[in-house]
């Protein structure tokens, strides 16, 4: 399948998710992301769920790093819907968000970096296949992202499905993933 088709389907297999389905797969993904080493991160870039979207609540994770890994800085994003680029802010408890036109939570003051400084990015997926090609929402800001970090950056992401065998029209500018976090499972790919 091509990635309209992939993200069409998946966006509807998420949105056909019940509320207790959803969070039984949250509680099996933040397992999977409390048992990955993060003891060489210093910059951990992680997205804000969009709640109407059904994505992963990356909050009890974000929540859980500062408790168990205090020297990890958190960063964030706001994303620039004219240039398809995002800006990287460092979250903290004491950041105060808004949500964005789309539903998108952004810090209204903190301080910012450059994408060169994260050790790890970790991006919402709609799907992925087994070489780590991703589907988001189409717009590219994870890509460009992506191409802006340091070669050895790590790119994850969360999905709440497995990989499928093949997404057929990738592109030169697409930027796979080396690792997801699913529900009882990550892969590394």
């Amino acid at each position: 399948m091509n990635k309209a088709e992939i993200r069409a389907e998946y966006k509807l297999k998420r949105n056909n998710l019940s509320e207790s389905q959803v969070k039984a797969k949250d509680i099996l993904i933040f397992e999977e992301l409390k048992q990955f080493d993060w003891s060489d991160i210093q910059y951990l870039h992680c997205y804000l769920a969009i709640a109407k979207f059904k994505e992963f609540d990356t909050s009890i994770f974000i929540k859980w790093i500062w408790t168990h890994y205090p020297d990890i800085k958190i960063v964030i994003s706001k994303s620039d819907f004219q240039t398809h680029l995002l800006k990287h802010y460092i979250y903290d408890p004491h950041t105060e968000l808004i949500c964005n036109p789309w539903g998108i939570p952004e810090p209204i003051a903190a301080e910012e970096v450059e994408a060169k400084v994260i050790d790890l990015v970790l991006a919402p997926l709609l799907a992925f296949d087994v070489l780590g090609n991703r589907v988001g929402y189409g717009k590219g800001f994870y890509d460009r992202f992506f191409a802006s970090c340091r070669p050895e950056v790590i790119r994850a992401g969360i999905s709440y499905f497995e990989p499928i065998a093949e997404i057929k029209d990738i592109r030169a500018w697409d930027v796979p993933i080396s690792t997801v976090f699913t529900p009882g499972k990550t892969f590394f790919l």
